[in-house]
């Protein structure tokens, strides 16, 4: 299925595009795996203070933020922004809202600074940039069927900041391309496996994609929608609509998707489903 359809795709393409590519010759990278001077900051760990899981970061806010800065200044300039004030107002009268509900649960400074833009076309989707960086489309709006659930969207969003997915997301990737580099060089260096190395490379590679990428990407995605659920809840939403918006969602793209292992993104009957464990164990509302 298209990004126009899974919440905070754009985010994720834009973030796998922007994974650095590591540039070390065959020699370099032998004598880096010898002497362990190749994976010295794929050590470090932090623990999240919003999920409590431990994080595997190679970057900090501020780098990713100024990494994805030039793609927000394009995507506003390339992509039209709403001209309804009445619907602009709306979104931004619920997203103050929801972040309140995340500064209440102390996941979000008070002072923290938010660039939202609405845009002006029919993708029913919305994204986070790093660098507290917002875009909901008309789209998603239309489908919607009260605020309720722009303000399950919004929190969507939020926590994918909150929980720090697009530097966990960076470092992840970048991690996975060395690994190949090196499988690839061990190959290369034994007689035997040399001679069905272009296999084995394009195997290496489906592995780390479907095996890495894509189950960090689709944990993610299950992870900042119960944490807008905790946000909408805070600001006084209807929590029980987040389940209502994935159905919706579901139906819409009824068909379309492709099989969840090769998706970034977990099924929509999933994430509703995941939602109602959620919400019923959180004591939020009885489903």
């Amino acid at each position: 299925m298209t990004h126009q359809f899974e919440l905070g795709e754009k985010f994720d393409s834009a973030l796998l595009a922007d994974a650095p590519r590591v540039r070390l010759s065959r020699r370099g990278m032998i004598m880096g795996l010898a002497s362990g001077s190749v994976f010295p900051f794929i050590s470090g760990c932090a623990t999240n203070l919003a999920t409590g899981e431990s994080q595997f970061l190679l970057v900090d806010d501020a780098t990713i933020a100024n990494m994805s800065a030039t793609a927000w200044t394009d995507m506003k300039a390339q992509t039209p922004q709403t001209s309804n004030s009445k619907l602009k107002g709306r979104v931004l009268n619920i997203w103050d809202r929801t972040i309140q509900g995340a500064v209440k649960q102390g996941h979000v400074s008070p002072n923290a600074q938010w660039d939202v833009a609405v845009f002006d076309t029919d993708d029913v989707n919305a994204f986070v940039m790093p660098g507290n960086r917002v875009g909901v489309y008309r789209g998603i709006t239309e489908l919607t069927e009260n605020d309720d659930q722009i303000s399950s969207v919004l929190g969507h969003e939020t926590g994918h900041v909150v929980g720090k997915h697009a530097e966990e997301r960076y470092s992840v990737g970048v991690a996975a391309q060395i690994g190949l580099m090196a499988g690839q060089i061990a190959v290369a260096s034994s007689e035997e496996l040399s001679k069905y190395g272009s296999a084995i490379g394009a195997l290496g590679g489906a592995a780390v994609q479907f095996g890495v990428i894509l189950p960090y990407s689709r944990k993610h995605e299950l992870q900042a929608d119960k944490l807008g659920v905790d946000y909408m809840h805070n600001a006084g939403y209807d929590v029980k609509q987040s389940i209502r918006l994935w159905e919706l969602m579901a139906a819409q793209s009824e068909g379309q998707r492709p099989p969840e292992f090769m998706s970034t993104h977990p099924d929509p009957l999933r994430r509703a489903e995941e939602l109602r464990t959620y919400i019923n164990a959180r004591g939020y509302a009885l489903i």
